[in-house]
């Protein structure tokens, strides 16, 4: 069975990145593993930013509301859970085979590929903008980055 590494951040292209992985575990009968790596020093409004932030909840969003310009780590890890339960929702609805590797913190490229290795995945599908940057300079620099390391099929959703 082929598994699909699915990196999750709350964004537009990481769930339409979810989306054509589910798609593609569908088509050809793999699992999907889903994976979220904590970025410190995120602003709380690039979090309220993401298309993940509606299913927050009130008080994880009141909480981001009142942070200050950091927010704290365990914060970050309450938010994580709740993209990794939204991607979660979303293969559960189509009925595949998930697994969901522990919240990793730090660099995403190296977490990715470490993950990479511990899943065992022949595929990794992945959002070519995510929301750890918000500088158009760094445009697909985490995708480009694992496509250059990764030795396995890459997909870059935009």
């Amino acid at each position: 069975m082929q598994t699909i590494l699915v990196p999750v951040d709350g964004s537009v292209h990481a769930l339409k990145a979810l989306r054509i992985a589910c798609d593609l575990a569908e088509k050809y009968g793999g699992k999907v593993t889903l994976l979220h790596v904590l970025v410190e020093g995120r602003s709380a409004d690039e979090l309220l930013d993401l298309h993940a932030a509606s299913t927050f909840g009130p008080v994880v969003t009141a909480q981001l509301r009142e942070s200050a310009a950091q927010v704290s780590v365990n914060l970050l890890e309450q938010i994580g859970l709740k993209i990794l339960d939204q991607a979660a929702t979303e293969t559960d609805r189509r009925g595949l085979e998930t697994d969901q590797l522990p919240i990793a913190i730090g660099d995403p490229v190296e977490n990715i590929l470490i993950a990479l290795k511990q899943s065992g995945a022949s595929t990794i599908v992945m959002g070519s903008r995510g929301a750890a940057r918000r500088d158009p300079a760094s445009f697909g620099s985490v995708s480009q980055a694992i496509f250059a390391r990764a030795n396995c099929t890459c997909l870059s959703v935009k």
